[in-house]
This record gives structure tokens, C-alpha cells and sequence, in this order.
């Protein structure tokens, strides 16, 4: 069955028509504050994305990835709950997280064998930097964080601003952003009672990242994003599988897992979340506001870095005199002379 089938198939299913056959009972939960026990589900996360911008080679342009990354806020984790006699689903996350990175549904009653975990070093954490402007901009990599432009359900297509920063300096950016799928199902909405039998996903929309101020001043870049505000569906009968995609979106099918593959996502997934901590992405209500945003702080910078420039040259130059004026003291010592002989006169 094709993606595109299976959606047109469970959408339907989702909205209130019959449910399918019950393989398993979705349940929603707060990890937060929740205090219901659901230590026994197999637990998962919806996606949202964070664009990753890193360093390629000196006097190229940076590149951008688009990573998948755990939502937060309502309606963004769930858990399968497999019903008494019916195949229980698989399910493989990427490496310290509840992304699901493959979920399969055994055939009959067998029984559902977690993958061998494939360690993989993490990225170091970055910490975010304080508020106070410094002289030097941080340095690449450089995360925006999606969900905050995305931050309720708008189903077209539109266009959000914002400014990322680190260590009180900004770059102003806009992210155009495609409609989600036509068959896309706002999350809010979902009626988990008839999702058994059904996986799904956060919607994927295409979109077009412009940096617009310096130093990446109208770079773009056309990538694949998650919207948790929205899921996408595919139907799971027993003996099959979905394999999620790097970015977004699924495929149908399991086969082989590429074991470097695996390795290399799960290691960026690690640096996305890494920075985005460093990086905070702010919500701007228009590019003037974004532009003017970004450009206080580069004046600041300058501003900062002749500050900088300025105590230097004053700490040079007081040093340079105060060797001056010891130059001059030693010059000046004066060398005892042999006192001459003392004569004194006695009076009778």
C-alpha cells in the first residue's frame, strides 16, 4: 500500500467513521504531570524540526539540515497499549530520545523483540551564553528551533520571522512555509479510539529558510520540516513496517538498516538538540522588527569591539609610558662622588 493510499485510508478512520480491527489502544500523556502509570507503553514523541546550519569549508556557504527533534506541549506524546491477543507493534527510537525511527507490527502472536541498541557518541553540550553582547559573534553551528514559528494549528500556507541568538547576538531570518497535506488531520483532534491499526506522524511541510542580515545576509535554503500541529497517517497490518525518514515523513517497509547511516543521524540529531539549547529562536511579528532586532545588536558589536579596541590601546599606551618614566629614573641616578677630605680650623 502506497503512503498516499494508506493516508487516504485512515483519515476517514480518524474522523468517525468505523474503526479498524484493534491491534492496539493509543493512549496520550503528560510526561510533565502525569501521574497515571504508563511504564508498560511503548512511549513515543511527536517530531518537530530544528534546522541545523554548520560549517562546511572556509569560503563556502555554511549547510543546513533539517533534524528531527522531540515536541513539546499538548498533544505531543503518546503510547501503544497492545491489546490481549493481538501482535503487539515494535518500536525503535533514536538514541536518547521517544523519535520513533522504525515501528513494525509482528504477524500472529509473536512476540515483539526490542533491536539491539547501537551506541553512538553524543555531541558535547553548548550552553547558552549570557545576554551581555559580545565582541566576537558565536561561531557555527547555529539551530532554529521550528515549533516556536509554528506554534498553533494554521493548516495553508504563510510565512513567520524571528531571530535566533546567542550570547546576546542576533541573526534575523524568515521561514515561508508550504500548506500541510491535504489530508493532514489537525492533532487536537485526533479521535484515538479509532487510530487503532493506524500509525502516525507529524505532517511534513516543505519550507524555505532566508537568512537576512549578516553574516549570512540572503542565504536560502529549501528543506523538509515537522509539524506536530498536524499528523499524517499509514495504515500497519501485521508483518509490516514504517522506517522514518531523516527529516520528516515515513517510509513503508523495513528492511536492512544501514548501521553508519543510523550512526551519522543519530549524531546529528544529538548536535541539533546540543545547540539548540545555545540558540534561542524569538518570534518576531515582522522582518522590519526581525531586521531591527538583528542590526542593534551587530551595532552593539561594533560598538563593543571598538570598546574592546580602545582599552587596549589605552592599557598599551599607559604601559608603554610607565616604562618610559622608569627608563627615565634609571638615567637619572645619580652616582656618589668620594667625599673630599674634612678640614677644620681650632681656635686657641
Amino acid at each position: 500500500m502506497t503512503p498516499l493510499l494508506a493516508l487516504l485510508l485512515g483519515a476517514p478512520l480518524l474522523a468517525g467513521c468505523s474503526a479498524p480491527t484493534a491491534h492496539w489502544r493509543y493512549v496520550e500523556f503528560d510526561a510533565g504531570g502525569d501521574t497515571a502509570d504508563y511504564s508498560g507503553l511503548g512511549k513515543f514523541t511527536l517530531a518537530k524540526s530544528i534546522l541545523l546550519l554548520r560549517p562546511v569549508a572556509q569560503g563556502t556557504p555554511p549547510a543546513l539540515l533539517s533534524l528531527p527533534a522531540e515536541a513539546s506541549g499538548a498533544h505531543t506524546q503518546f503510547g501503544f497499549q497492545p491489546q490481549p491477543g493481538s501482535p503487539a507493534p515494535r518500536l525503535a527510537t533514536l538514541d536518547s530520545t521517544r523519535l520513533v525511527r522504525s515501528l513494525s507490527l509482528a504477524k500472529g502472536n509473536e512476540p515483539a523483540a526490542a533491536p539491539p541498541a547501537q551506541p553512538v557518541a553524543v555531541a558535547a553540550s553548548i550552553d547558552r551564553g549570557s545576554r551581555a553582547t559580545s565582541a566576537n559573534p558565536p561561531a557555527l553551528p547555529m539551530a532554529v528551533d521550528v515549533q516556536t514559528l509554528l506554534p498553533s494549528a494554521q493548516r495553508g500556507a504563510g510565512s513567520a520571522f524571528a531571530v535566533v541568538e546567542n550570547s546576546g547576538y542576533k541573526v534575523a531570518l524568515q521561514l515561508a512555509f508550504d500548506a500541510v497535506p491535504a489530508g493532514a488531520i489537525e492533532t487536537a483532534q485526533l479521535d484515538l479510539n479509532k487510530a487503532s491499526g493506524l500509525y502516525f506522524y507529524s505532517a511534513c511541510r516543505a519550507a524555505t529558510l532566508t537568512l537576512l542580515s549578516e553574516p549570512f545576509k540572503q542565504q536560502q535554503y529549501t528543506v523538509t520540516i515537522a509539524d506536530p500541529n498536524f499528523v499524517q497517517t499509514v495504515a500497519l497490518a501485521p508483518g509490516s513496517a514504517v522506517t522514518s525518514h531523516s527529516s520528516c515523513g515515513v517510509d513503508l517497509g523495513g528492511g536492512s538498516e544501514d548501521a553508519s547511516a543510523l550512526a551519522a543521524l543519530n549524531q546529528a540529531v544529538a548536535q541539533a538538540r546540543s545547540v539548540a539549547r545555545a540558540w534561542e529562536t524569538v518570534p518576531m511579528p515582522t522582518q522590519a522588527q526581525a531586521l531591527a532586532e538583528a542590526r542593534a545588536t551587530q551595532k552593539a558589536v561594533v560598538a563593543v569591539r571598538k570598546s574592546v579596541a580602545a582599552a587596549k590601546a589605552a592599557a598599551a599606551a599607559e604601559a608603554a609610558e610607565q616604562r618610559r618614566q622608569e627608563e627615565t629614573l634609571r638615567s637619572a641616578e645619580v652616582v656618589p662622588q668620594p667625599a673630599s677630605p674634612r678640614r677644620e680650623t681650632f681656635a686657641f
